[in-house]
């Protein structure tokens, strides 16, 4: 199962929003990694939540193609990708995900975590923010074809916070609706989502992923020792706005892409997760 937990969180859009306008935010994020595998990606884009409903609009990069966007409009249980060029429109059901990563032989032990208040941070698109950072230590199993495949996880997450929109939630998990029933898995989520109030306006994630034991026992599998990814956030430009009357739906007559793979991990927004074999 690959990058099954990042799977998870990738659909990293948005949730609740308080009682005032919605909000549209220019940002860019880019990741790379000491692997030929995992080859770096950028992208920028602008996104707007109001509510429940959110839309992500690629400007450019390499994740995706720009003028495609992303759409949710129940809290992200369900997710639309859009392509306007070929006129089609993938959904992704969140709630799916949920469950067969539930149902999956994943284990999480000697999980470790620690959040700390920095400092009053840096002005980010003229906004103040407070800097936390973020430890996030534990070790995972993934039966793959069989074979039990064992990672130690280290990831140090670097956080610049606004409360100046409200308590927004880092994602769609954030808000209860999206659990696994693993509650380990679940237990990670929510470090990710609920232990910084705010809105995240920087973030900046190293990752190192260390084999522990499985990979000498299928010789088939050339994973790497150690993998470090690097990842990085931040917003360009942020304010209230009222979106368009259409800015939530998908065109009328686009036609459903069969067969269309799921999201790429590069497209969570304001979360950083570590990934998982």
């Amino acid at each position: 199962m690959k990058n099954a937990l990042v799977v998870v969180v990738v659909v990293a859009l948005f949730v609740t929003l308080p009682m005032f306008a919605a909000v549209q935010y220019e940002f860019f994020q880019k990741s790379s990694s000491d692997t030929e595998a995992m080859p770096s990606t950028d992208m920028s884009a602008r996104a707007i939540i109001e509510g429940d409903k959110s839309r992500i609009d690629v400007i450019g990069g390499n994740t995706y193609p720009p003028g495609t966007y992303v759409i949710t409009t129940d809290g992200s249980r369900r997710v639309f990708f859009v392509d306007p060029t070929m006129k089609t429109y993938t959904e992704f059901n969140t709630a799916g995900v949920s469950s067969a990563l539930g149902a999956s032989t994943i284990t999480i032990e000697n999980l470790q975590s620690t959040v700390t208040p920095l400092d009053q941070g840096e002005l980010i698109a003229g906004i103040p923010t407070k800097h936390y950072r973020v430890n996030l230590n534990y070790d995972i199993t993934v039966v793959f074809r069989g074979v039990p495949l064992k990672q130690s996880v280290r990831t140090v997450v670097d956080k610049w916070m606004t409360l100046q929109f409200g308590d927004i939630a880092e994602s769609m998990l954030a808000s209860g609706q999206f659990r696994t029933g693993n509650a380990k898995i679940d237990e990670l989520i929510d470090i990710e989502t609920r232990k910084i109030k705010g809105l995240p306006l920087r973030q900046t994630a190293t990752i190192t992923t260390t084999n522990l034991r499985g990979a000498s026992m299928n010789p088939e599998l050339k994973l790497p020792t150690t993998r470090v990814l690097t990842r990085e956030m931040r917003v360009t430009a942020i304010r209230e706005a009222k979106p368009e009357a259409n800015a939530f739906t998908v065109p009328s007559g686009f036609q459903r892409a069969e067969g269309a793979a799921p999201p790429k991990p590069e497209m969570q927004v304001i979360t950083f997760t570590p990934p998982t074999k």
